[in-house]
């Protein structure tokens, strides 16, 4: 056998070997994560990993609206330009009025790409909670979440959903999505995301206190799909979305949600993060918002339940419910933000969304401790284009 040969038997017999290893352990999540992502050349979770989980569609409307384009487009400077470039950005639009102002994609995404929004997902999440309210079918957005896991905890039987969707119900959780050894990364690549939450305890009082956790958001999915089942046993997390918000909005196509394991084993949708579409259906879930949840006349949801979740939350004043912000701004905004720089960014003064999705960003955080200075960036470029600054 020559050197090379043994070479590369030996390699494989030690990564099977440590597959196994991994598996026997209860560690099996990590070579799925080696697999995906380090084995693979990334460092973390990518916007174009739909292909290793499991998904399930999120159907679209029969009859999608088209955005509308203002007569007169904008440009975005120079500098901008050159920082979207340098951060590999997939996206950047800005709508204005209503109206699409700037359109602009770059290789090799385009128009039609759908990529993982990552968090920004925590928001669609909350405003499925709001629908499910509205609809009847969870009692109230401060009621108990009432999870029978926790029947013997009392903070576990006191917090609330809103309380999760605030990052405020004090669930223990570890956020870090560099660290292989961690239950962040176990939620993302684990094939059980229910267990891999309720496991968990509390560490303080629902209340108390903000920490920031996909944790929380993955409690509201399996919570809300309790519920939703309850009634309707065939329903589902995506089913609910297409039904709730994807064809109310007239979305330009469907979209899909990743599944910690397949439906046909009990797959649940990982509620917290990786909805995979397109750039001017997020715009439009901005402009939704910035609508306070009316919709061609309609009130898709209630607007006092919008207001509530775009303004600050019990805690703090840069994080909502399911959504971050600075209202003490020049021009007050908040947002929905995903790993590796997702954006969608609303200046209800100026009735401005913008979007930015990509591959990276920038870490840089001087004006604000919680808010990336490349938030400011693109609301001011935003701004500029739209004529307000």
């Amino acid at each position: 056998m020559s050197k090379t040969r043994r070479f590369w038997t030996y390699a494989l017999g030690t990564l099977a070997l440590l597959a196994l290893l991994l598996q026997l352990t209860g560690y099996g999540y990590l070579w799925r994560a080696l697999r995906h992502t380090y084995l693979s050349g990334y460092k973390t979770a990518h916007i174009d990993d739909a292909r290793n989980f499991d998904q399930v569609a999120i159907e679209g409307p029969a009859q999608p609206e088209p955005w509308p384009r203002a007569q007169r487009q904008a440009t975005v400077s120079d500098d901008t330009q050159a920082y979207l470039q340098q951060y590999r950005s997939a996206a950047f639009l800005v709508a204005h009025r209503g109206e699409l102002i700037h359109e602009q994609y770059f290789a090799p995404y385009q128009a039609q790409s759908r990529t993982n929004i990552f968090s920004m997902a925590k928001t669609l999440t909350t405003l499925l909670v709001g629908a499910a309210v509205a609809d009847g079918i969870v009692p109230d957005f401060d009621a108990p979440i009432g999870l029978q896991e926790w029947t013997q905890d009392a903070r576990g039987r006191g917090a609330t959903w809103a309380q999760f969707a605030a990052m405020t119900s004090g669930h223990d959780w570890e956020e870090n999505y560099y660290k292989p050894w961690n239950p962040t990364t176990e939620l993302y690549f684990g094939r059980d995301a229910a267990d891999t939450v309720l496991r968990q305890g509390f560490e303080r009082m629902p209340g108390e206190a903000f920490e920031y956790s996909s944790a929380s958001t993955q409690v509201l999915g399996v919570a809300l799909t309790r519920a939703l089942q309850a009634r309707d046993p065939q329903q589902t997390l995506a089913r609910y979305l297409s039904e709730r918000l994807w064809k109310p909005l007239g979305m330009s196509a469907g979209a899909s949600w990743s599944l910690d394991r397949p439906r046909g084993q009990g797959g649940l949708e990982l509620a917290y993060c990786c909805v995979h579409t397109t750039a001017r259906d997020m715009a439009r879930v901005g402009q939704f918002l910035l609508q306070k949840g009316q919709w061609q006349g309609q009130a898709v949801l209630p607007a006092a339940f919008v207001e509530r979740i775009t303004a600050p939350g019990p805690r703090v004043s840069y994080y909502g419910h399911g959504l971050w912000m600075d209202p003490d701004y020049s021009s007050p905004f908040y947002y929905l933000q995903g790993h590796l720089g997702q954006y969608v960014i609303v200046v209800p003064k100026h009735q401005l969304v913008i979007v930015r999705l990509g591959r990276d960003r920038s870490q840089a955080r001087s004006r604000h401790p919680k808010v990336n200075d490349e938030v400011y960036r693109f609301v001011d470029e935003g701004l500029r284009m739209a004529g307000a600054r």
